[in-house]
Order: structure tokens, then C-alpha cells, then sequence
């Protein structure tokens, strides 16, 4: 009897265990503000820290202002398998004013504890600066699995980006007014 109460008290640990959920796991933009020039691009990391266990997969929606940036890529990072060898799978779409980015990675709970470090990029986001103005960059969905299928407690930062009049087009028009009003007062000396 004495056996079969430790053996249901185990169980429940064990059941309790697998059901809590991990300490508090931030998942921010790196870096977390930048300003550009139109028509530059530019690239944020999406990192994840605080881990006590490792990730087996994650779903993200990161929200941005379609008038300031444009989305041109997803760089998916090489901690959940690498998708070419059939170890990880990857997708992910531009939807007006969002990236939905998604991975899940097909390794083992060994070897993810082995390949992963307590912080590491997820992926990174390549946009293009279209127009002057500011965009704010946001998880407007953030789903983040440890190996076991168990959903990670997460904190998300925010982030944004400027983008700003590029200043060789001034410095140009500058130049050339300079070489008129130059040119024009040595004219009238000669």
C-alpha cells in the first residue's frame, strides 16, 4: 500500500513538473531601436534569453508600419536544426504590416540541450527603409515550445526604426549650389 501512495505521489510530481511552466524567457528585437536612411536596408535580430530548458519550436507575428519598411527576407538561426539536413522545418509569409514566421525543430530534447546556448537568435528579419518616418516593431504574437511540446512563460520587448531624408541627396544639392555661386562670382570677376 505504502508503495502504490509513493508511486501516485511520484506520478503527480512528474505530471506537475511537465505542466508548469519554465521561468519567465525574454524575446526581444536586437537591436532594439535603429534609424536609417530611405532606401537603405536593415536587419533585426529576434533573440531569445533567460532559458532554462531548449526550444523545440515557435510561432511569431512581428507587426511593423508597411508605409515605413518593407519586408524582404527571414534568416531562420541554426540552434533548432538545420532545415537543408531535414532536421528543423520553416515558414514564414508577409502579410500587410506583419511577418508570421514559424519553426519546429524535428532533434531530439538531447540534442537540442547540446546544440543551444541559454541565449541565442531565433531568426532574422531583412527589411528595406521605403519612406521617411517611424515604425514600431512588435510580437503582436509570440509562441514559443520548449523540446517537450510545453509552452514557455515569455516577456517581449519591443523595438523600432527610424527612418530619416538620406543625407547625401542634401550634401549633393548643397555641393552643386556652392559650385553655381562659386562659378558665378568668379564670372563677374573676369
Amino acid at each position: 500500500m505504502k508503495t502504490m501512495i509513493r508511486f501516485g505521489m511520484v506520478a503527480l510530481v512528474v505530471c506537475l513538473l511537465r505542466i508548469a511552466p519554465a521561468g519567465a524567457v525574454s524575446l526581444d528585437f536586437v537591436p532594439s531601436q535603429q534609424t536609417v536612411d530611405v532606401g537603405q536596408s536593415l536587419s533585426v535580430d529576434l533573440l531569445i534569453s533567460g532559458l532554462g530548458s531548449s526550444v523545440g519550436s515557435f510561432d511569431l507575428d512581428v507587426s511593423f508600419d508597411p508605409a515605413v519598411l518593407f519586408p524582404t527576407g527571414v534568416a531562420f538561426g541554426p540552434f533548432l536544426g538545420d532545415p537543408a539536413l531535414g532536421e528543423a522545418l520553416t515558414d514564414f509569409i508577409f502579410l500587410g504590416g506583419v511577418v508570421d514566421l514559424a519553426e519546429v525543430s524535428l532533434l531530439t530534447s538531447s540534442e537540442l540541450d547540446a546544440l543551444q546556448p541559454d541565449s541565442f537568435t531565433l531568426a532574422t528579419l531583412f527589411f528595406d527603409a521605403v519612406s521617411v518616418g517611424s515604425s514600431g516593431l512588435e510580437f503582436s504574437q509570440a509562441l514559443v515550445d520548449d523540446a517537450s511540446g510545453i509552452k514557455l512563460d515569455l516577456t517581449t520587448g519591443s523595438g523600432g526604426v527610424n527612418v530619416v531624408p538620406e543625407p547625401g541627396t542634401f550634401l549633393l544639392a548643397l555641393c552643386g549650389l556652392m559650385g553655381i555661386v562659386f562659378h558665378a562670382k568668379y564670372r563677374k570677376r573676369g
